[in-house]
């Protein structure tokens, strides 16, 4: 194809891709913004999203499309609300406030299982393997049966949403996986992480062509007995001679302050910065951060070439000569269409 030709192909791409970019800007930034400032039973920050093979579907809603509250389907149809991990992906998660261990289940998990065919037909599952920690370093795994699948989150119907009014801190009726801290000894816990076992445990989601929507799929995580207090964890250490004490503030992405589990922190910093709504460095040419390469990477980098957009070169200058320019949005868009393979040399992120 002439080069003059594809160019053309390129911009009728972005164009297309103009309101796809719009949605990705506004969900990953003001999203989560908006989670920090409000208090809510829901899980509030993403701290890193591995995805596994066959990922995709939802990514481009992160970190908006986990936070909140769930939207669940009801008996019959599972939420499209949701982040697929993957076959083998995992997630972590923290909220603003810790849980604690309380009467009953301490949170719920909520995914996308639905009834096949009719309220009695067999459940749809896709499950995932979940562990808590109180700091983001040690983890305590929920016991779980690969067999019978019990223990493992995305295993129940979503029965709560926004516009129904069901409670979705109350598990008796929320629907989802509910988990009690007392089943694994620990009083609080801060961090949720969720991971898919991929071909380790058979379930029905194995069973079917994944496309991009592979995996367990995540829609929301609600607080059921949240604990009083701040969002800092303080240690005292003792000896016959001096007390120490160290307080240590939870890591927050997006303070502009490079934090324990972060790659970069760019505070509010526009898409195309080279620091992802995760705090985590982004891909070379992977523009708007979602871990895929599609036309909407091509876009920006074809908007910044002419000064509309900025991007920073450890992102669009996947040519490496320096500058962002058409040709580096011409390779993205061959790669993202698959003409081309993978091969970018962006300068490296500072």
């Amino acid at each position: 194809m002439h080069c003059g030709a594809v160019l053309s192909t390129a911009r009728a791409a972005a164009r297309a891709a103009v309101g796809a970019l719009a949605a990705v800007t506004s969900i990953g930034l003001v999203s989560s913004a908006a989670h920090g400032q409000v208090s809510d039973p829901f899980v509030d920050q993403v701290i890193a999203f591995t995805p596994g093979t066959s990922a995709g579907f939802g990514a481009q809603g992160l970190p908006g499309v986990v936070l909140g509250p769930p939207r669940g389907g009801g008996e019959t149809f599972g939420s499209l609300d949701v982040l697929a991990l993957g076959n083998d992906g995992s997630i972590v998660l923290v909220f603003d406030e810790p849980i604690c261990d309380g009467p009953g289940p301490d949170f719920t998990v909520f995914e996308n299982a639905f009834h096949a065919g009719s309220a009695q037909g067999p459940i749809f599952a896709e499950v995932g393997i979940v562990s808590v920690s109180s700091n983001g370093v040690d983890f305590f795994e929920f016991p779980y049966d690969p067999d019978t699948l019990e223990g493992l989150a995305g295993r129940a119907p979503v029965f709560s949403h926004p516009d129904n009014g069901i409670d979705p801190t109350d598990p008796s009726v929320s629907g989802g996986d509910p988990f009690d801290l007392r089943d694994i000894g620990i009083a609080e816990a801060l961090y949720i992480r969720i991971v898919d076992p991929g071909a380790s445990i058979e379930d029905p989601g194995n069973r079917v062509p994944p496309g991009t929507s592979g995996g367990f799929d995540l829609d929301a995580i609600a607080a059921v007995n949240p604990c009083e207090g701040s969002e800092t964890t303080t240690t005292t250490s003792t000896t016959s001679t001096s007390s120490t004490t160290t307080t240590m503030a939870k890591a927050v992405c997006g303070d502009g302050s490079l934090d324990f589990g972060e790659e970069c922190d760019a505070g509010t910093a526009a898409v195309g910065s080279g620091c992802s709504p995760l705090c985590k460095l982004v891909t070379c040419g992977d523009a708007d951060a979602n871990t895929l390469l599609t036309a909407v990477d091509a876009l920006f980098a074809l908007r910044a070439s002419v000064g509309t957009v900025e991007c920073a070169t450890c992102v669009c200058d996947v040519d490496g000569v320096g500058t962002v320019t058409a040709v580096d949005a011409l390779r993205i868009l061959r790669v993202a269409v698959g003409i081309l393979g993978s091969a970018f040399s962006c300068p490296a992120c500072q």
